[in-house]
């Protein structure tokens, strides 16, 4: 009998009438495999389940850390925005008091103050050095007597422009007013700190943008004033440790800036020679003024520790005249040494320095003509005709850097401002 016919008869077997025994055989062997079938077939939907259960695991593990990385991106881009808003504040703050500055500067009163002394063309502006949310807190905290202020926290909010949580909370206090919705218009998350420099207080490169393919690179004047601020015992003995020459780095940037294509100074040759062959980007002279301080350190011989040295002593923005009321100490040594006749030694120079330090604690240098008169009377140091070309008594160029925090999230925006024409003119502006 096949195993089909035996099926059937099994199937169709009455209750009560025994198989045959190897018939029986073949049941015990049929339910074996069903049960079989169905161990293999629980086995694979367990399979399926656990392989369903781990996809969606994935999918939702997915699901929840992408969720919060677009919540992370989303708080810290909402910081950043409020960073760039406080940073811009303090540049605007800026921009108020330099145009009250030049408000002061072309007023009558400023012809009132000079007869004592003070120079309202840089009064304002050199009166608050640097603002911060923590000064300004400070100062509504104390109610405006500044002379109440403590000078340990003064000294605190100049350094690091914080202040403590006590000033911070009572800087937020409510107003009675409903101009802003009943909060002090300093209740606000994160802080700026902002300050100023003006950019005629240092020696402008871009003064060799003029100079003509004929010109003796020793005899032109922002030359000779940048071997100046070079110049000094200490000067000498670090350009030689390094075996720098500090001509050949001065041609190098008269090179850059002026219109020609041919080395000055000592060595000829042609000025791409320099660039063109630096890996593995090669780059040519520019032949234009720079653009921005950064720009410098692309002139050969200017990387690294020269410009690090030299770099608050330079600039590429203003009139190209130094402001003798705002120059520091060591571009006022380099100016003496440059244009004092016979090139005086580093002591006269400091003796020189110390005495002017007494005078201007009273009054402000009114005129190139009153300084060099002072510099031949009082110091005993004759100044050369070209120095009164080469100074001025007021800035009219400024850089306002602010930084606005919030958070962990910190934002940096440099701006250089210039008033020569009345008005304030962006020259630059950067965003870190």
């Amino acid at each position: 009998m096949g195993p089909l016919r035996w099926c059937w008869r099994e199937l169709t077997r009455p209750r009560g009438v025994q198989a045959h025994p190897r018939h029986a055989r073949w049941r015990a062997a049929l339910v074996r495999s069903r049960r079989r079938s169905r161990d293999s077939q629980s086995g694979v939907a367990l399979l399926i389940v656990v392989s369903a259960i781990m996809i969606i695991t994935v999918l939702v593990s997915e699901m929840n850390y992408g969720a919060r990385v677009r919540l992370l991106l989303a708080a810290h881009q909402k910081e950043e925005v409020q960073a760039y808003w406080l940073a811009r504040t303090g540049i605007n703050i800026y921009k108020l008091i330099l145009a009250g500055n030049m408000a002061l500067k072309n007023s009558s009163l400023s012809d009132y103050s000079g007869m004592i002394g003070v120079n309202l063309g840089d009064a304002l502006w050199q009166a608050v050095p640097f603002i911060s949310t923590g000064l300004m807190r400070m100062v509504f905290v104390s109610g405006g007597d500044v002379e109440d202020l403590d000078e340990e926290d003064l000294r605190e909010v100049s350094t690091t422009g914080a202040v403590s949580d006590e000033i911070a909370e009572q800087s937020r206090e409510e107003l009675s007013t409903g101009h802003f919705a009943n909060r002090h218009f300093l209740d606000f998350d994160g802080d700026f700190n902002a300050s100023i420099v003006d950019e005629d207080s240092k020696v402008n490169l871009n003064g060799f943008a003029s100079r003509g393919t004929a010109d003796v690179l020793q005899e032109e004047l922002t030359a000779t004033t940048l071997y100046g601020i070079m110049s000094g015992q200490d000067q000498d003995q670090w350009f030689y440790d390094r075996d720098i020459d500090r001509w050949e780095i001065i041609g190098n940037v008269a090179d850059w800036v002026d219109k020609d294509n041919t080395r000055c100074g000592l060595r000829s040759g042609y000025e791409d020679d320099l660039y063109n062959r630096i890996e593995p980007d090669p780059y040519l002279a520019k032949n234009a003024p720079f653009d921005s301080k950064e720009e410098i350190k692309l002139v050969d011989g200017w990387e690294g520790e020269v410009y690090d040295k030299l770099e608050e002593r330079v600039t590429v923005w203003g009139e190209g005249k130094v402001n003798i009321n705002t120059a520091s100490r060591e571009v006022m040594f380099g100016l003496l040494k440059a244009y004092c006749q016979g090139t005086p030694a580093d002591s006269v120079v400091e003796h020189c320095q110390d005495t002017m330090a007494e005078q201007v604690l009273f009054s402000d240098w009114k005129s190139a003509d009153e300084f060099t008169e002072y510099l031949t009377n009082t110091c005993g140091c004759t100044a050369d005709d070209n120095m009164k070309n080469v100074i001025t008594t007021s800035s009219t160029v400024f850089t306002v850097t602010s930084m606005g925090v919030v958070g962990d999230t910190t934002v940096t925006i440099t701006a250089v401002l210039d008033y020569s024409s009345g008005g304030g003119t962006m020259k630059y502006w950067r965003v870190d």
